[in-house]
C-alpha cells in the first residue's frame, strides 16, 4: 500500500524527513536537532561535529570508523547527548513535553534543588538547566549528566551487586520519604555515572565504545571506583500531600507491564506499593533468575538465591502485603550482613567472560 508520498508505507512527513537529511550519518530521529543546533550553541551547548553545517561535505571522504561513529544514533527523537561548552562536560538533552508529562520537570527541579541537591540519600538525577525547545512550544529541554545503563559492564562480584542495589533502594526510599512515587522504576530508568568507570572515556551513545568509536572502551570493576547510582525520568512520577491520606493514581503503563493490580479491572491503583513491585521484580528478572544468552531459559542463581525471600514479598500479588521500602532496606540489611568475604567476592552475575575491552 503506497503512502501519500506514492512510495510504498511512506508517508510525506517521512519522506520529507528522509530528504532534509544533510548526510546518512544523520538519523530520522535527529533530522529535529539539527534545528535545534544554532539554539543549543546560544545556551552554551554544542552537538557533536556531524551535526556542524560542513560535516555533509567531508561526510563522503570519511574512513569507515568515523561513518560508524556519525551513524551511532538514538532510537528516540526526543533526547541527544552535547556537551556544554564552559567547561567540556558531557551531557543529555531531553525534550519533554510539558502537555503529556506536566510534572517532569518540576519533580526533577524538586529534587534537584537545596536541601535534596546534595542530600547523600538523593539517587535523583540532577536538573542541570532546563531551556525554551525551538521546535515545540508545549515543550522544554532539559539538561542532565551523561549517564549509562547500570547493568553493564557485568557485575563481577556479588559485593558490586549488592552496593548497587543498596543505593537503588536508598533512592527510592528518599524519593517515598518526600512524597514521590517514581511509578516506572523498571531496568531503562535505573543509570549509572560511568566517568569512573571507564577511566579513558567512552561514547556517549554507545558506551561500550571508546571516545573514537575505534575500539571497545577500557573499564574497571566496580569494587575499583564505586560508582554512584542514579534514578532517571519522572514523566510518570507523581508528589502528594499525606494529609489526603493513600494515594489511589489512574493507572499508567510504564516500562514493566506485569503489576498485578495493573493487570485487574481496576482503574487506580496506590503507586507506593507498585514501585516496590517494580524494583522485586527487577531484581527477580535481571539478578535473581536471568535469561541464559544461549538458551533465553531462567532459572535461580544461586548465589543470589539469599534475596529470594524478599524478592518474594516485594511481587505478593496482593499491594498491601508488600513491604514498604524502608523495610525493604531493613530486610535487606539483615540478609547481606550475613554474608561472609568468600561469598562478597564470588561472581556476581553468572558465570561467564567478563573482558575488560567489551562487555
Amino acid at each position: 500500500m503506497s503512502g501519500e508520498s506514492g512510495r510504498p508505507g511512506v508517508t510525506d512527513r517521512v519522506w520529507d524527513a528522509v530528504n532534509s537529511r544533510p548526510h546518512p550519518g544523520i538519523s530520522l530521529s535527529e533530522v529535529s536537532w539539527i534545528r535545534r543546533r544554532d539554539a543549543l550553541l546560544q545556551h552554551g551547548y554544542r552537538l557533536r561535529p556531524k551535526f556542524d553545517p560542513d560535516f555533509a561535505s567531508r561526510y563522503a571522504n570519511l574512513e569507515r570508523t568515523a561513518r560508524n561513529e556519525s551513524e551511532a544514533w538514538y532510537f528516540r527523537d526526543t533526547v541527544m547527548d552535547a556537551v556544554r561548552i564552559s567547561d567540556d562536560t558531557k551531557v543529555l538533552l531531553k525534550s519533554v513535553s510539558t502537555t503529556v508529562h506536566p510534572h517532569e520537570v518540576e519533580i526533577g527541579r524538586l529534587f534537584s534543588s537545596p536541601p535534596h541537591l546534595d542530600h547523600p540519600r538523593n539517587h535523583c538525577i540532577p536538573i542541570i538547566d532546563v531551556l525554551p525547545d525551538p521546535e515545540d512550544t508545549d515543550a522544554q529541554i532539559i539538561v542532565m549528566p551523561l549517564l549509562a545503563r547500570f547493568t553493564r559492564p557485568g557485575f563481577e562480584t556479588i559485593g558490586e551487586v549488592i552496593a548497587c542495589w543498596r543505593q537503588i533502594f536508598e533512592g527510592i526510599h528518599y524519593m517515598h520519604e518526600n512524597f514521590v512515587a517514581h511509578r516506572d522504576c523498571g531496568i531503562n530508568n535505573i543509570m549509572q555515572d560511568p566517568t569512573s568507570l571507564y577511566p579513558d572515556g567512552f561514547h556517549p551513545v554507545r558506551h561500550w565504545m571508546d571516545p573514537s568509536y575505534k575500539n571497545f572502551a577500557r573499564y574497571i570493576t566496580r569494587a575499583e571506583c564505586w560508582p554512584r547510582y542514579y534514578i532517571i525520568d519522572f514523566g510518570l512520577s507523581r508528589r502528594y500531600d499525606p494529609a489526603d491520606g493513600p494515594p489511589s493514581e489512574d493507572i499508567i503503563l510504564g516500562g514493566d507491564k506485569s503489576p498485578p493490580e495493573h493487570a485487574e479491572e481496576a482503574m487506580a491503583c496506590n503507586p507506593f506499593p507498585t514501585d516496590i513491585y517494580f524494583l522485586g521484580n527487577l531484581l527477580k528478572q535481571h539478578f535473581l533468575y536471568p535469561e541464559s544468552p544461549h538458551t533465553g531459559a531462567a532459572w535461580l542463581y544461586r548465589p543470589l538465591s539469599f534475596l529470594k525471600p524478599l524478592v518474594n514479598e516485594m511481587t505478593q500479588k496482593d499491594p498491601s502485603l508488600r513491604p514498604t521500602i524502608g523495610e525493604v532496606i531493613k530486610r535487606f540489611d539483615k540478609l547481606t550482613s550475613k554474608l561472609g568475604s568468600w561469598h562478597l567476592h564470588g561472581p556476581g552475575q553468572r558465570v561467564r567472560k567478563l573482558r575488560r575491552n567489551g562487555q
